[in-house]
């Protein structure tokens, strides 16, 4: 309807400029809105940080991304192009409880490591594929979640049992 307005009126100047007006002061201020939004905002704004994962034979340092809260949880990687190797997202959770991850929207294969109160990995989900609507799940009671590019724990070695040394497990002098 609106796109036949604007063609039945393009000859008609005044009809123009009420289309342009609407245009201007109401759809625009919309999406602007939509652009600005929390959840949206979330994405460039998550508070940074380091953090080790100790394997048996090694000690590999990260750069992560926090996601601290749930307007940071639901965004998570989401809308990415790329990652860098030796980078990730911790999401942390006030409670220890059974968590479940998907892929929506997430054009990027992840590792998904399930981790506990001490900083133990209990599960990993190994390249995870892109957009899939299916769950991921702990299996049992975890803290934490750590997302990494997909195929980088097994390349590295990083296996179930191993520990990330984060402030969050308040296990950082080991």
């Amino acid at each position: 309807m609106f796109f036949g307005l604007c063609i039945n009126n393009y000859y008609n100047y005044g009809e123009t400029v009420k289309i342009r007006k609407f245009l201007l002061y109401v759809i625009l201020p919309f999406i602007l809105a939509l652009a600005l939004s929390p959840s949206v905002m979330a994405q460039t704004n998550f508070p940074h940080g380091e953090l080790s994962i100790k394997t048996e034979d090694n000690v590999y340092e990260f750069q992560i991304e926090l996601a601290l809260d749930d307007s940071h949880r639901q965004y998570g990687m989401m809308f990415r192009n790329s990652m860098d190797d030796m980078s990730g997202m911790l999401f942390v959770y006030d409670e220890k409880q059974r968590l479940s991850m998907w892929m929506k929207n997430t054009f990027i294969s992840l590792d998904i490591l399930f981790i506990d109160e001490g900083g133990e990995i209990m599960r990993i989900a190994h390249s995870m594929q892109p957009r899939s609507l299916s769950l991921i799940r702990s299996g049992i009671a975890a803290k934490a979640v750590l997302e990494l590019k997909g195929g980088i724990a097994k390349s590295l070695g990083i296996e179930e049992g191993d520990v990330i040394i984060h402030s969050t497990f308040e296990n950082i002098s080991k």
